[in-house]
C-alpha cells in the first residue's frame, strides 16, 4: 500500500496505522532528481497492494511536515525510515540516494513469505471446494514453517475434509498447549467424530466376514472401500494391493487404489504404496 502523507491525515494514516504493520516514511522532494530517480524504484519494490508494509511518503516540500524530518534527525533526501508501533526503529534508516540493490535488501523484510502466500492459496482453494488442492498448499506452507501452529491446523481443516484421519491425529497431537484456540477444539471434536464412525458396528462386522473369507476378493475389495471412507486409507491399500498382488485386473480394485492414492495427495504412505503398485505393473 502506498499513501501520501498531509498534515490532516497524519495522525491515522502513519501513527495509528503503525500499530497495525509497518510503516516505511518515505522523505522526498519531488524536483530533486536524486528523488526523481529514487522514487519510482521504491514505489515499485513495495508495490501498491502489499499487505506487509505501507509507503507512507512524506513531501518535504509542505512546512507542516518538515519537523517530522528534524524530530528524526535526516541529514540528507532521499530517506527512508522504518516505523513501527508508533516509533522509528533506529536501525533501519536509510538516507540519502541509494542503489537498487540497497533498496531490494531494504525492501526484502516486508516480502510475502512462501508459506504465507500457500496459506492464503489453500484458504481460497478450501473456500472453492477444492479440498485436494487445498491439502497440497498446506502441506507445502508446513514444509516450509513446520512451527507455524496456525498453519498446523489448515492442513488438519484438509486432512479432516479428505478423511485422513491418521494424519489429522498426527497433526493434532503436534500442537503445543498455548495454540489450542477454538480452532484447534474444532478439529479435536471433528476427529473424534470422523474415528467414532470409522469403527461402526458395520465395519467391523465387514471385517469379521473377511477373516472367515481370505481368499473373496470381492469381500475384501468391498471392505478397502469401506476403510477408504472411514478415513482408514492405509488400510484400504494394503488391502487392495493384497488383491492386485493376485490379479491385477480384479474388478475396480487398480481404479479404487488409485483414487485413494490421489486423495492422499504427497503423503510418504501413499508415496510408498505407489512405489509398490509400479513395481507390479513394471
Amino acid at each position: 500500500m502506498i499513501v501520501d502523507i498531509n498534515p490532516q491525515n497524519f495522525q491515522a494514516a502513519l501513527i495509528d496505522a503503525s500499530m497495525k504493520k509497518p510503516i516505511v516514511i518515505y522523505f522526498h522532494a519531488p524536483q530533486m532528481p536524486e528523488c526523481q530517480a529514487m522514487t519510482p524504484q521504491v514505489e515499485a519494490l513495495v508495490g501498491p497492494a502489499n499487505p506487509q508494509v505501507t509507503l507512507a511518503k512524506v513531501d518535504m516540500n509542505d512546512p507542516q511536515l518538515q519537523p517530522l524530518a528534524a524530530q528524526l534527525g535526516l541529514r540528507a533526501l532521499p530517506a527512508l525510515v522504518l516505523f513501527h508501533q508508533g516509533r522509528p526503529d533506529e536501525q533501519a534508516i536509510l538516507e540519502g540516494p541509494q542503489d537498487e540493490a540497497t533498496l531490494r535488501g531494504y525492501f526484502a523484510a516486508f516480502a510475502p513469505k512462501e508459506e504465507e502466500m500457500l496459506l492464503e492459496q489453500g484458504q481460497q482453494a478450501l473456500a472453492d471446494g477444492q479440498t485436494s488442492v487445498a491439502y497440497g498448499h498446506f502441506g507445502k506452507a508446513h514444509q516450509l514453517a513446520p512451527d507455524r501452529h496456525d498453519i498446523s491446523l489448515w492442513l488438519t481443516q484438509a486432512a479432516l475434509d479428505l478423511n485422513l484421519l491418521d494424519k489429522a491425529q498426527e497433526l493434532l497431537g503436534k500442537i503445543p498447549m498455548i495454540a489450542q484456540d477454538d480452532h484447534y477444539q474444532t478439529l479435536v471434536s471433528r476427529l473424534a467424530l470422523a474415528q467414532q464412525a470409522a469403527d461402526s458396528p458395520e465395519l467391523r462386522a465387514l471385517e469379521a466376514r473377511h477373516q472367515q473369507e481370505p481368499d473373496n476378493f470381492a469381500l475384501a475389495q468391498e471392505l478397502a472401500v469401506q476403510y477408504s471412507q472411514a478415513g482408514r486409507q492405509e488400510e484400504a491399500l494394503a488391502l487392495l494391493f493384497t488383491i492386485l498382488k493376485r490379479d491385477l485386473a480384479f474388478g475396480d480394485a487398480k481404479k479404487t487404489y488409485l483414487d485413494i492414492l490421489t486423495t492422499m495427495g504427497s503423503n510418504p504412505a501413499a508415496q510408498g504404496y505407489r512405489r509398490k503398485l509400479y513395481s507390479l505393473l513394471y
